[in-house]
């Protein structure tokens, strides 16, 4: 983690502007093609879920934006970030369950595996992330396909990224997927999302030879 001083930093302007704003996040969903995902990796035994969730992880981690965080004057940039994504449990609900990010896919789905394990024998929703900010939030939506969506907040100052991904589509044999991302302005702007985007789409497209599919 290093610290970020404000009185050199280039964003300062930005940073300054968004946020105090009564409304400073920002919001925008894409789709991302699967297809990869879909024809390779789910023959091959492999959780779509698993998969999507280390795509999207990694991609937050290469745009360096995603790992910046503030607290009060402190402005953080974090060398990683790591999920927190949510779970069902029985009684039509869902838990938090989080893991430690790795850049090497059996590490990340052994992580993920024993994490999902561990979520679903949570009984009650429960904040399990305590005063730790290195974190990006996720939730699997895999029953729609959505063009946007807003994600709860813990008030203005609150700068950890939302990410979502929903339902699969084929349409004329190409399969895609939507993810949403929400973020503070303050820390990212368009171009930092489409930088994500464009760094999700190029994981996901090699993911078959990444993971040795």
């Amino acid at each position: 983690m290093k610290r970020i001083d404000p009185a050199t930093w280039p964003r300062r302007s930005h940073y300054e502007f968004f946020r105090n704003l009564a409304h400073p996040h920002v919001g925008l969903t894409a789709e991302i093609d699967v297809s990869a995902l879909i024809g390779l990796l789910k023959p091959a035994g492999i959780s779509p879920f698993a998969a999507s969730l280390y795509a999207i992880t990694l991609a937050a981690n290469r745009v360096p934006e995603f790992r910046v965080r503030f607290r009060g004057e402190e402005i953080v940039e974090h060398e990683v970030v790591h999920p927190s994504v949510t779970v069902p449990i029985e009684g039509e609900r869902f838990v938090f369950c989080e893991l430690e990010h790795a850049d090497d896919w059996p590490t990340f789905e052994g992580r993920c595996r024993d994490a999902l394990e561990r979520g679903r024998r949570q009984e009650a929703l429960t904040d399990n992330v305590g005063a730790r900010d290195d974190w990006i939030f996720l939730t699997c939506l895999p029953w729609l396909r959505f063009t946007a969506m807003t994600h709860p907040t813990k008030g203005t100052d609150d700068c950890i990224p939302r990410l979502a991904w929903g339902r699969f589509v084929e349409e004329h044999g190409r399969w895609t997927m939507p993810v949403c991302v929400q973020a503070h302005h303050a820390l990212i702007d368009g171009l930092h999302l489409g930088r994500f985007y464009e760094e999700l789409q190029e994981i996901v497209s090699a993911l078959p030879s990444r993971i040795g599919a």
